[in-house]
């Protein structure tokens, strides 16, 4: 009977400090690409705490099949160029109030990838309202212990926006 009940013990104390993260089990895959991304950003910054210009080893190209519109399904397909072998490549995507993410098939990691590999992907999102709204590809590459991030905000132009960046006031 002791010995159950000390069996009982020690597990429960080992369960308990697994979920502390003194023994985590958590894969690399369960990263959170956004909170890895947010902070190197934040740790890309000069004294001032401005943003360092930081070049990635991927090219990132993007084309939006039609002109974006209030309540209408729009396309973002997205072309990713490896410009050295990276081990790991890994993206995330969110958008700014008024644009709906509907279905995104970027994979949150990709690895060993090969010099001037092309990878393909796309995104569909709704514009709901019409302001200044944005795509924001977060971009992580992972080369031994040397991490670096970088933000690409897509601008998605709505109505007078697609005009200028700073329509005047309507009447």
């Amino acid at each position: 009977m002791i010995r159950l009940s000390t069996h009982i013990v020690i597990g429960t104390l080992f369960l308990s400090l697994a979920g502390c993260g003194i023994f985590s089990f958590s894969s690399d895959d369960d990263v959170d690409v956004l909170i890895v991304a947010r902070s190197l950003l934040k740790d890309q910054t000069d004294e001032h705490g401005d943003p360092k210009k930081v070049t990635l080893p991927v090219r990132v190209n993007y084309t939006f099949t039609r002109k974006p519109m209030i309540d209408e399904e729009l396309l973002v397909e997205f072309e990713f160029i490896t410009k050295e072998a990276l081990p790991i490549l890994r993206f995330a995507v969110t958008t700014t109030d008024g644009l709906e993410l509907v279905s995104n098939n970027i994979d949150e990691k990709y690895q060993a990838l090969k010099t001037r590999q092309v990878i393909k992907s796309k995104i569909k999102v709704i514009p709901t309202s019409e302001k200044r709204l944005y795509v924001n590809l977060f971009v992580v590459t992972e080369v031994g212990e040397d991490k670096k991030a970088r933000q690409i905000k897509i601008p998605v132009p709505i109505g007078d926006y697609f005009l200028s960046d700073n329509p005047p006031p309507r009447q």
